[in-house]
């Protein structure tokens, strides 16, 4: 981004070295030439500058993106899930209407939330698995009671 702003820096130099040449100069030929390359170069400071513009607002969207994840992530707290094996739990005091759910580690740390699903895992049978990475967790009976997650709210 730093060069795009140069260049348009640049760019508009030599337009305005060019147009305060222009008064000196009496032919019309040259004169035209000279308002042609004006030209050029104000196009050249233009382009520079909508490319400043497009990255500018990519990078807004990425702090915005960081700052979403700085509160999203502040819902989640880190849970043994009775096998050693861990995920990141919605806290309860952030669930509202949310259901309480696990959340895939490998996921969490690559700033997603992938929500961990008990099914049918090619190869593995009946398994809890992350969807989006496809990381398997095997909890053992004791991560259970009465049927539902022990450590939701631990």
């Amino acid at each position: 981004m730093v060069a795009e702003v140069y260049a348009g820096l640049g760019a508009i130099k030599a337009a305005f070295d060019l147009a305060r040449g222009l008064k000196d100069i009496n032919d019309a030929t040259v004169r035209n030439a000279v308002v042609i390359e004006l030209q050029e170069k104000i196009l050249d400071a233009q382009a520079a500058q909508a490319a400043a513009l497009e990255r500018i607002g990519q990078l807004e969207k990425q702090v915005a993106a960081f700052e979403q994840w700085e509160t999203d992530k502040q819902q989640y707290e880190l849970k043994d899930l009775g096998c050693g094996a861990l995920a990141y739990m919605l806290k309860p005091d952030a669930r509202g209407t949310k259901p309480p759910h696990a959340v895939c580690t490998n996921c969490f740390s690559q700033r997603r939330i992938s929500i961990i699903q008990y099914g049918y895992v090619k190869g593995a049978g009946l398994r809890y698995a992350c969807p989006a990475c496809h990381a398997a967790i095997v909890p053992t009976e004791r991560a259970f009671d009465d049927g539902s997650y022990r450590w939701i709210d631990d």
